[in-house]
């Protein structure tokens, strides 16, 4: 077996550290995924609630190819989330600190891509725990800061 402690470890901290309770709604995630992943000329048209739901989607890809050493579903759903990233639909906020988290959000999931095209779980783990963490912390600044003012 590939994987080592370290990657369980990180695995099973992100899974309880980060909180995360996610509801699978059949045939709905993955719609949402789909819609997210269509080409440019397609534009598929998402409101934010479809949007945040293809995002957790493509999380769960990450970690689902994670734990199961499954570097192709890691990959894709790291380039979901990249390219996701770059949408219009992301950039919410045209604030500085806004555009910061998710400019450090692509350059992390670019990162995980290249870890899990490289095989490289222990790097993979780490990256995906930086991206979550990203996450995390602008949810809380948009909520905490932009939301409230």
């Amino acid at each position: 077996m590939r994987g080592s402690f370290l990657t369980l470890f990180f695995s099973c901290a992100l899974c309880i550290g980060t909180g995360f309770v996610i509801f699978h709604r059949p045939g709905h995630a993955q719609d949402d995924a789909k819609a997210a992943e269509a080409d440019d000329n397609a534009k598929p048209v998402l409101n934010l609630k479809q949007f945040m739901r293809a995002k957790l989607d493509a999380s769960n890809k990450v970690l689902e190819g994670l734990t199961t050493e499954d570097m192709e579903l890691v990959q894709s759903g790291a380039r979901t989330l990249n390219k996701m990233s770059r949408s219009e639909k992301w950039r919410a906020h045209n604030d500085a600190m806004y555009k910061q988290f998710s400019n450090e959000f692509q350059r992390t999931t670019d990162e995980l891509v290249k870890a899990a095209q490289e095989e490289n779980l222990d790097q993979a783990t780490l990256k995906w725990i930086g991206a979550t963490m990203a996450c995390i912390e602008c949810h809380r600044y948009v909520r905490n800061t932009l939301v409230v003012n």
